[in-house]
């Protein structure tokens, strides 16, 4: 896990609205819930490994910190092993947050290439099974196969991950996608400029996103999407 930038980037934007404008992310996540019921945020667990001295949540292990899933965290680590490969890494949130009993999980993007990772490179026991999850999610084996390989794959995984939520272990959950415009104002990576400077960049690319894995020809996968999310991190709201 890289550590978080100081100033911009994704992680530091999140952090920031959740820390100094929550109120205002809230409104904006409600928007997008269509519910003014109270959001309840997860709390970060703690890594040493980090500078920031704060980690993220991978894969499942956040079930094991709330109320709604401790009593059924057996069960949900049983399915879990049978759905998904356990060597490697895992889906990785940048937050987790409840609303009127269903379970959001939260991805941040400030930049184009965050939206990116070209396929998986597991051994082929585990592209197997990813394969497997993908074809439960997405009802189409050829399309599974596709999203093994895709440029999307990051995105495929959380679909697949939210399918397990609902239809496996029956948790009613959903991933909600915060898009920071200016995310990158006051940041250069290998003297690039990455920062995204209005909303229409990030829908094209969404578009492109969704084309390629075929998301708006299946209702399901749809209905486990909120409608993005965008915030320009130099409004002043």
């Amino acid at each position: 896990m890289a550590e978080m930038a100081l100033g911009y980037g994704s992680e530091y934007q999140l952090l920031r609205y959740l820390g100094h404008h929550r109120n205002f992310l809230d409104s904006k996540i409600k928007e997008a819930t269509k519910s003014d019921s109270p959001i309840e945020w997860m709390d970060y667990p703690v890594s040493t490994k980090r500078h920031s001295l704060d980690g993220e949540y991978e894969g499942i292990k956040f079930f094991g910190h709330h109320k709604n899933t401790q009593g059924k965290l057996k069960f949900i680590q049983d399915e879990w092993v049978k759905f998904w490969p356990q060597k490697g890494s895992s889906q990785n949130w940048d937050g987790v947050f409840w609303q009127d009993n269903i379970l959001y999980l939260v991805e941040a993007k400030a930049h184009l290439d965050e939206m990116k990772s070209e396929g998986t490179n597991a051994g082929e026991k585990s592209i197997n099974k990813i394969i497997n999850a993908f074809y439960l999610t997405c009802k189409d084996m050829e399309l599974a196969k596709k999203w093994a390989k895709s440029r999307y794959y990051q995105l495929a995984n959380r679909l697949a991950f939210v399918y397990f939520c609902n239809s496996i272990i029956k948790i009613n959950a959903k991933l909600c996608y915060i898009y920071f415009i200016n995310g990158f104002k006051n940041g250069y990576i290998q003297e690039r400029n990455y920062n995204v400077v209005n909303e229409a960049v990030f829908v094209q690319a969404i578009e492109k996103e969704y084309e390629e894995l075929q998301i708006n020809q299946n209702e399901e996968l749809k209905k486990y999407i909120l409608d993005p999310i965008f915030i320009d991190a130099f409004s002043s709201h």
